[in-house]
């Protein structure tokens, strides 16, 4: 295969390619004109060499007109001698009517025509003719010699006054010089063809090479300004359709030349404006940085300072709740009931927007230490059970353990599990909410399905974004900030781990958090390095 490739590589360009088919054009023009003219010159010198052996069978026939009147062998002896030493004789005879031989000469191994090849014969005929020899046949007739070989049709009529047919001559000549001959002139036709063809085609390339050169520069041009990466333009010179594309490619060249011109003018010009944008978007980061810290704080200031006297109104209520129940006024101990229900509802937002703000500030660090996993769930069950009752829903646990503690922040595990399973429950009604946990040495995974009204994937987008809810409308049917799953989400992360959410719209969703373990104490500090590098990295491709 690589021989066959290396003898077809000069043909692989466009030059060798021309060259080899106008070759083997030539050729094969040189090889048909040689060969046909072989062919009817050695059919011309064939019909030359039959002509002259129906001659000499003609000669011998006069010859042996005494040998066959007198029957004498004798008389037919010179006669046969004279004509095998003409070229290509290689035998000779004379026989009577019945072909019965009168005398045979030459070599015996050739075949003798019978009689019914013989027969009707009135003049000198090619009775048959082999690979190697010809095989001729004249009658012999006693007469006047103006009838015995007319130049037209014989009539020929035995008994009659005027000739008397007394028997055939017979001649057979060999073709090993007509073989010869057209070997030789096959040989000469086809040395002198190929000769012609090798000069024609020498012409040929010669004059390929000419046509093609303009060709070969301007290929070469295109070549340097793909490698130098310049702009060089192309010479008008050479045919026609060389020129022509020459100009096609220089007018391509000026095209070039001026879109770079306008992409560079272009450039400069994003350049100053992307170095304005760039001033003011730093100026703009700057501005949102401070008032993000001036948010965050002002929100854990407001934070704290909202708690504490909402809590003294939470003991308070809870003192005067117990008195008018000990004095048996239980509407009005009711009335102090959702009085301290609407106050732990706040406190509840108040401790979210604290713990948010601290998030974000980075101030929440980890609080780490052994926990019994099972006592934590077992308590966020007993907290939510009164949200499940009152949308009349289900709760199912699963618990897989291969150990019982783990290391963990347990207010924030706990707090995940609530925001998870009060999440469940207030979406879903007359339902099943299902808790499944896992824990093996590496991982700790929490599980909470529900039954309940599902997510869109629009809504999948937002979950997990701070103040964004499935219904922010102002009719909604379900309460809340919106901060629950942000606070999962960032607490999750926290710990390294990442929280998952599978949901079908009017079927229920899955909230799946997933912790490896052990847990690192610096996985907090880890986040807040990333989280600024990735800032950082905004603000720099912006």
């Amino acid at each position: 295969m690589k021989i066959i490739n290396k003898i077809l590589q000069p043909f692989a360009s466009f030059k060798g390619r021309l060259l080899g088919i106008v070759s083997v054009g030539i050729i094969s023009l040189a090889l048909t004109v040689s060969l046909t003219t072989a062919w009817v010159t050695g059919n011309r010198a064939a019909d030359q060499m039959v002509a002259q052996g129906l001659k000499i069978a003609e000669t011998l026939a006069e010859q042996s007109i005494l040998s066959l009147l007198y029957e004498s062998p004798v008389n037919a002896e010179k006669p046969l001698e004279a004509i095998l030493s003409f070229p290509d004789v290689v035998r000779v005879g004379v026989f009577h009517n019945n072909m019965q031989p009168l005398l045979v000469k030459g070599a015996e191994q050739l075949e003798i025509p019978t009689v019914h090849q013989a027969e009707n014969i009135k003049k000198a005929t090619l009775i048959n003719e082999t690979r190697h020899s010809w095989h001729f046949v004249a009658p012999v007739q006693a007469g006047s010699s103006e009838q015995l070989f007319p130049e037209e049709d014989f009539q020929f009529q035995l008994g009659t006054e005027k000739a008397e047919f007394l028997g055939y001559a017979y001649v057979v000549m060999d073709k090993t010089t007509l073989r010869g001959l057209q070997l030789n002139i096959t040989l000469n036709n086809l040395f002198i063809a190929l000769s012609f063809a090798v000069v024609l085609t020498f012409l040929v390339n010669f004059g390929i090479d000419r046509l093609s050169r303009p060709l070969y520069k301007l290929i070469r041009v295109m070549e340097q300004n793909e490698q130098e990466k310049t702009r060089v333009y192309a010479d008008l010179t050479g045919p026609k359709e060389i020129t022509n594309i020459a100009s096609v490619f220089n007018r391509m060249m000026s095209s070039l030349d001026e879109r770079d011109r306008r992409l560079r003018e272009h450039g400069e010009k994003l350049e100053s404006e992307v170095e304005i944008r760039t001033r003011e978007l730093v100026v703009a980061r700057d501005a949102a940085l401070t008032a993000s810290r001036h948010k965050s704080a002002f929100l854990a200031n407001m934070s704290h300072e909202l708690r504490t006297p909402l809590q003294a109104i939470i003991g308070y209520t809870d003192v005067v709740r117990e008195e008018l129940e000990m004095e048996g006024m239980d509407e009005k101990a009711e009335e102090l009931n959702r009085v301290m229900h609407n106050a732990n509802r706040l406190l509840s937002l108040i401790n979210d927007i604290l713990d948010m703000t601290k998030i974000e500030s980075g101030k929440m660090d980890l609080n780490l230490q052994s926990v019994n996993l099972k006592n934590v769930l077992n308590e966020a069950t007993d907290t939510v059970l009164p949200i499940l009752r009152q949308n009349n829903n289900r709760l199912e646990t699963e618990l897989q353990f291969e150990q019982d503690s783990l290391i963990v922040d347990r207010e924030k595990l706990l707090q995940m599990v609530l925001n998870l399973l009060s999440n469940a429950g207030k979406f879903t009604k007359d339902g099943t909410v299902k808790l499944i946990s896992q824990l093996n040495p590496s991982l700790l995974v929490i599980k909470v399905s529900d039954t309940g009204i599902g997510l869109t994937e629009e809504q999948l987008k937002i979950i997990f974004e701070e103040f964004r809810q499935v219904d922010g409308s102002s009719t909604r049917d379900f309460e809340g900030t919106g901060l629950g799953l942000a606070i999962t989400k960032r607490f999750a992360e926290q710990m390294g781990g990442r929280i998952e959410v599978e949901s079908e719209t009017g079927k229920g969703s899955t909230f799946s958090i997933r912790i490896p373990l052990p847990i690192r104490a610096e996985g907090q500090a880890m986040q807040q390095q990333l989280s600024a590098e990735s800032d950082e990295a905004l603000i720099a491709a912006t």
